[in-house]
């Protein structure tokens, strides 16, 4: 997906959250899709934990295994990662995330970029730990806050509040902020960095199964006109490198379940939607992937 993304017009690109003690095993991060590709720069290695010593020995590990920028995430709101105290529950422990900050800072000497969400509830006590976070660490100096505008709790539930990381940027203006939340489409990036004041957007959901999201925003930010959409060969064409590159670094099942998040996105492009996705979804084997897609996208015959 990053390469996909990265091809197709996005500037930086993130991994997945990683957990921090995966980077401690020399033999977890030589595995492929713990690399960046050649062609993927600049890309940021996104870590989480909750012990301000790992994630410093993991940051320095991913840094040394050729990522550009290290991202903190604060935010994740899974709730295996909550119990676990790390990602969205660290938002209640103002101490615990600039500590890591710090830490991690001292342990690297790329770029280093924190996620948060804009509390863990949006209770008063809440609400003034994030703002005490965002006070200590324009202390520190991270490269970049990314905030999405919902508390843990939310999770992608309701609407994103943008009205929050704007305020950070104007009580912190010499920090780059950038927001995420509910960026689904090429106009709202377009809008939300023309109209919000903040440095720039994140897009999370919206460019899964869609990598044409950023050949779009970049088209009319220039002041061009939407560029025409991919026909459906040329959509069935992605799909299948997109799929071939995920069976490069996995085994067949593990590749053939992780492409289906990918594949409902996907297919939402399809004029017969439900019908090629089931297709899609049905299939049990790399074999049956990638002939589900030539059918369904017309790729050495007709539809």
């Amino acid at each position: 997906m990053r390469v996909l993304a990265k091809r197709f017009g996005c500037p930086l690109t993130y991994t997945g959250v990683l957990l921090d003690k995966i980077a401690l095993h020399t033999r977890a991060i030589r595995k492929l899709q713990f690399q960046p590709g050649d062609d993927e720069h600049p890309v940021g290695a996104q870590i989480l934990g909750a012990d301000p010593e790992t994630m410093a020995a993991a940051a320095a590990n991913f840094a040394s295994a050729g990522f550009d920028i290290i991202g903190l995430n604060f935010a994740c709101p899974a709730a295996k990662v909550l119990r676990r105290g790390r990602g969205g529950a660290l938002l209640k422990n103002p101490d615990a995330v600039i500590e890591i900050l710090k830490r991690v800072r001292e342990a690297v000497s790329c770029p280093v970029t924190m996620k948060l969400r804009i509390g863990w509830d949006s209770s008063e006590q809440y609400r003034n730990c994030f703002w005490e976070i965002c006070e200590r660490a324009a202390a520190v100096g991270p490269d970049a806050i990314t905030i999405h505008g919902r508390g843990v709790g939310k999770k992608y539930r309701g609407q994103a509040d943008w009205q929050i990381p704007e305020q950070v940027k104007k009580r912190f203006p010499r920090m780059t902020i950038i927001g995420s939340g509910d960026v689904t489409d090429a106009e709202t990036v377009v809008g939300r960095i023309n109209n919000s004041g903040l440095d720039g957007v994140a897009v999370a959901r919206g460019a899964i199964g869609n990598p044409w999201i950023f050949t779009e925003a970049r088209a009319m930010l220039t002041g061009k006109p939407r560029p025409a959409a991919p026909s459906l060969e040329r959509q069935g064409e992605v799909m299948l490198e997109h799929f071939e590159m995920i069976c490069s670094c996995r085994l067949e099942q593990k590749a053939v379940c992780h492409f289906r998040k990918f594949a409902v996105n996907y297919c939402k492009r399809h004029p017969q939607r439900k019908k090629t996705m089931l297709a899609i979804l049905a299939a049990k084997s790399r074999q049956q992937v990638v002939d589900a897609i030539k059918h369904w996208y017309g790729i050495g015959g007709t539809v």
